[in-house]
């Protein structure tokens, strides 16, 4: 176990690997980094094949994506950030990625037996000179105790050089809408400035492999990519099993049965194989129904 400015980094042991269970020690490490940060880092939980593979598929589609008016564009078309849908293949939906038993033993901890897996997307950021501003991905009267957490997987080796996510350790504590400041969306710039003198942001560098835990309610932010080369960042979302929600997710149906869930609640709608996936889509809605 380490530290990436300031984050809880776990690597995982051989015999962890070879199991798929993580042990009481690195599994009490997590927790106590995501109750104390909103946040912690398992540095080698993905085989990094699979995002090889991934990525040699997803750059270019990203390409097509990103010349398009009608694909979203995350803080407007100056951050470089798209949304883009992960590919809807048997051959590229790997159970490392959609359902990481590492990762949801730790978020066990943190929601209870049996999550629901609700959300798999990702982010794409090109070449850009600015920033998102800081902000939290939900603008709802969310529950005041942890209610979901995002799994994020870099394909590439990450760095501020990339546009690795700036976060904002500990702020998930404490955090209603009232931080949102509603003409830019963001945490209002008083309580920004207030945080930084407490605990200043940090912009962890990362190796291909790494798998990020996020408290849904940690201040964070998209930031500049300052290469040329595309860098996908993929999320899945698990939420407690008492959490009223409609979402799904898409998944082809040649690849029902196929998954290794492990204790995942999987929320899917299946389609058909050959499922138009390339639309950059963003029309979720993560609010708690009544």
């Amino acid at each position: 176990m380490g530290a990436a400015s300031d984050i809880t980094v776990i690597r995982l042991t051989p015999d962890e690997l070879a199991t798929k269970e993580i042990g009481s020690h690195n599994l009490q490490a997590a927790v106590e980094a995501l109750h104390r940060d909103g946040i912690c880092v398992l540095e080698n939980a993905v085989d990094p094949a699979h995002l090889d593979k991934l990525n040699a598929r997803m750059v270019p589609e990203a390409k097509i994506l990103y010349a398009k008016e009608e694909t979203h564009r995350n803080f407007g078309a100056n951050t470089g950030n798209i949304q883009q849908e992960p590919v809807l293949e048997a051959d590229y939906i790997f159970d490392d990625v959609i359902a990481n038993p590492f990762a949801v033993a730790v978020v066990e901890c943190m929601l209870g037996p049996n999550p629901a897996l609700r959300f798999y997307s990702a982010n794409t950021a090109f070449y850009a000179q600015d920033r998102q501003p800081v902000h939290i991905d939900v603008d709802f009267d969310f529950p005041r105790i942890p209610f979901g957490f995002c799994i994020n997987i870099n394909l590439v080796d990450t760095s501020p050089e990339n546009g690795a996510t700036e976060v904002w350790p500990g702020t998930h504590i404490d955090t209603d809408c009232s931080v949102l400041d509603p003409t830019t969306r963001g945490i209002r710039k008083d309580l920004l400035e207030a945080r930084r003198q407490v605990r200043p942001p940090v912009q962890p560098s990362l190796p291909k492999g790494s798998l990020i835990i996020r408290d849904f309610r940690l201040w964070h932010a998209g930031m500049p990519n300052k290469t040329d080369e595309p860098r996908v960042m993929l999320v899945t979302v698990l939420f407690p099993r008492w959490y009223r929600s409609n979402l799904e997710i898409i998944l082809p149906e040649s690849v029902k049965g196929k998954i290794n869930w492990g204790s995942v609640n999987p929320c899917v709608k299946w389609v058909e194989d050959g499922y138009d996936y390339l639309r950059g889509a963003h029309d979720h809605d993560f609010a708690l129904l009544p």
